[in-house]
């Protein structure tokens, strides 16, 4: 356990200051594809409700459906970071 926090404290110092912040933003890029995901679902639903001319429903749909895809694409992210520190 000892000798594996020693390679990972060896490679980073290896790896610079610039690489370890850019691995930091994959988290802040998670938030932000999670919160445009849900944008441009609300978006659309509005975009239909104004051409169908129809009550907020198609709004309420794209927003449940801008979330779900959001969480998942968030959470493709996440997994992808940790599969990255892990190696």
């Amino acid at each position: 356990m000892a000798e594996r926090n020693k390679e990972r404290s060896a490679e980073t110092q290896q790896e610079g200051y610039l690489a370890i912040r850019l691995r930091g933003l994959m988290s802040v890029g998670a938030g932000n594809v999670f919160a445009s995901t849900v944008i441009a679902g609300l978006l659309l639903g509005f975009l239909v409700d104004r051409w169908l001319d129809i009550a907020p429903i198609a709004m309420l749909l794209g927003g449940l459906l801008g979330f779900i895809g959001g969480m998942r694409n968030a959470h493709r992210l996440m997994i992808a970071k940790h599969n990255d520190d892990n190696v």
